[in-house]
C-alpha cells in the first residue's frame, strides 16, 4: 500500500531511495545515492527482422533479442515451411542455436557458470483494440540476492552476476556499464493483427522463443499449440536437450547429426 504512492523517480531520488541506500549499506554494501541518481532507463526503438510476413520486433542491445533476429535470418534461408515440424526441422534448429551460440558467448561475452535457477516471470497482455505489451522482469537467480530491505521490503536482484569478472572481455565490469542479459520479449505483426511471446529461464529463454516463432509462423499451430509442442534446448556448448515426447526419429536425427 505505502510503496503503491511512489512514483518511478522516487526509486532513484526520494525518500524511498534513501532508505534503500541506507539499508544496503547497513548491510556492507556500497550503493550510494548518487548511483541511483545517475539512473536513467532508455526508450529505444525496436529491433525488427522480416519472417515468412511478419514483422518480428525485438528489443535492440544488451538481451537476447538481436541474438534472436541472427537466428531468424539463418531460418529463412535453411527451413522451408511444413505442415508440422519434423526431424530436418528440429535438426536446422539445433544447428542454428548452436552456431549463433558460439558467436553470442564469445562476442557478446555472457557467462552463466555457477548460475542457480531463474527467478524470472514473462507476461504477455493484449487489449481489446489489439495493443500488445511482451514484459519480462527478473531477479535473475533464485530470489535475486536472497536480500530483503528491511525498512522497504524490496527484494534485491543479484544482477552483478550477469558481468564477467575478468577484465577485456566485452561483458566484463566496468563502472557505468550495462550487462548482458538473456531475456527476449518480442512482438509480431502482421495483417491479422499479431502475436507476444516471450519467456523465463536464463539461456534456455532464446532457444524456447525462436521455436514458438518457428512453429507457428512455419508450421501454421496456433500459439496454444506452439506453447504445449515438445521443443528442443540449446544454449551453448555441444549438447542438445530434447523432449522425451518427440517423436523417435526426431531424438535419432539429432544424436546423428
Amino acid at each position: 500500500r505505502q510503496l503503491a504512492k511512489f512514483g518511478p523517480r522516487e526509486f532513484y531520488e526520494g525518500d524511498l531511495a534513501r532508505s534503500l541506500v541506507a539499508d544496503v549499506r547497513q548491510a556492507g554494501g556500497s550503493i550510494s545515492l548518487e548511483d541511483l541518481r545517475e539512473y536513467e532507463a532508455q526508450l529505444l526503438e525496436p529491433l525488427e527482422v522480416r519472417y515468412r510476413g511478419n514483422r518480428i520486433q525485438v528489443i535492440p542491445e544488451l538481451n537476447a533479442g538481436p541474438t534472436l533476429v541472427e537466428a531468424l535470418t539463418k531460418l529463412t534461408e535453411r527451413l522451408t515451411p511444413e505442415p508440422s515440424p519434423s526431424a530436418h526441422t528440429f535438426a536446422t534448429l539445433a544447428e542454428v542455436l548452436q552456431e549463433i551460440y558460439a558467436v553470442r558467448l564469445q562476442r557478446m561475452g555472457d557467462v552463466e557458470c555457477g548460475r542457480g535457477p531463474s527467478c524470472t516471470t514473462h507476461l504477455c497482455v493484449i487489449d481489446k483494440d489489439g495493443s500488445m505489451v511482451s514484459l519480462t522482469q527478473t531477479l535473475l537467480s533464485i530470489f535475486g540476492s536472497k536480500f530483503v530491505l528491511p525498512d522497504s521490503g524490496i527484494l534485491m536482484n543479484n544482477g552483478l552476476m550477469w558481468f564477467n569478472p575478468e577484465p577485456g572481455h566485452p561483458n566484463s565490469m566496468a563502472p557505468g556499464k550495462r550487462a548482458l542479459a538473456n531475456t527476449c520479449p518480442v512482438i509480431g505483426l502482421n495483417e491479422r493483427g499479431g502475436f507476444a511471446v516471450g519467456a523465463s529461464g536464463g539461456r534456455k529463454i532464446m532457444p524456447a522463443v525462436l521455436q514458438l516463432i518457428s512453429f507457428m509462423l512455419d508450421s501454421g499451430m496456433t500459439l496454444d499449440e506452439a506453447i504445449h509442442h515438445p521443443r528442443i534446448d540449446v544454449s551453448g556448448g555441444d549438447g542438445v536437450i530434447a523432449d522425451r515426447k518427440l517423436p523417435e526419429v526426431v531424438q535419432q536425427t539429432l544424436s546423428e547429426k
